[in-house]
């Protein structure tokens, strides 16, 4: 999936939801579904509570057939502590995660091997952050920096920054019903803003990720995901 809002593939290089699991101790699925154009891809992320923060477990299937698995270990404040990515369709696999000052991915891509060393000093390293912003969503805070390491495009394998900008609230709408949300545009830092942004918006109470709107590749369609469905797995 050539998606920068789940996969951060795009040219720069996914929660009282979350604080409520650390009390309750059980896991939770949500469920996203894609579509960009053509393309047809349904999210699954698994978040479970494991110390310092959480574990989380993204499965990416594509309607035509063809997986992509990626995992996150996050801390307390969700910030990334570790990550791996699998796309045997493209023969790449990474594992990142931080070691002292430094984030070190390491891994393979199509044969060749993969060996980098970024400084973790800096905005945080937040992967997934569509699961990452919750916090950043429920301070009230006008804006807000990040990295996160590509998978494709020219930010390819290595460590780029986004800027997120608190754009307001309104009202959307999901399986007919009307949630309050937090509406944030998220682009690459600097002159870079204009290769590439994306629309997010995140429940209000909360700070779930709920939707997301912008395109995934340049001259391509808009693209839209949204959350259809989430539990608790007691």
């Amino acid at each position: 999936m050539k998606s920068l809002h789940f996969f951060v593939r795009g040219a720069a290089v996914v929660v009282t939801g979350l604080f409520w699991l650390s009390s309750t101790l059980n896991a939770e699925t949500l469920t996203y579904s894609e579509v960009d154009g053509e393309i047809r891809v349904t999210h699954t992320v698994v978040i479970t509570p494991a110390a310092p923060g959480y574990r989380l477990e993204l499965q990416s299937r594509h309607a035509g057939g063809g997986m992509v698995r990626q995992t996150f270990r996050v801390a307390a404040d969700l910030s990334t502590l570790a990550w791996t990515f699998s796309d045997p369709g493209r023969q790449m696999e990474l594992d990142a995660r931080r070691l002292g000052n430094d984030i070190i991915l390491s891994g393979s891509f199509r044969g060749s091997k993969v060996q980098e060393k970024f400084s973790a000093a800096g905005p945080p390293w937040n992967q997934l952050f569509q699961m990452g912003l919750p916090p950043f969503v429920r301070s009230g805070k006008n804006s807000h920096q990040f990295r996160s390491i590509g998978t494709q495009g020219p930010g390819e394998l290595k460590i780029g920054k986004f800027t997120v900008t608190r754009s307001g609230e309104e009202k959307v709408i999901l399986a007919d019903h009307a949630v309050a949300a937090v509406r944030l545009r998220i682009a690459l830092s600097g002159l870079l803003s204009v290769f590439w942004h994306g629309d997010y918006w995140y429940r209000k109470g909360d700070g779930r990720f709920l939707r997301y709107r912008g395109k995934n590749r340049s001259g391509g369609p808009m693209a839209v995901s949204e959350l259809i469905a989430e539990k608790v797995d007691h």
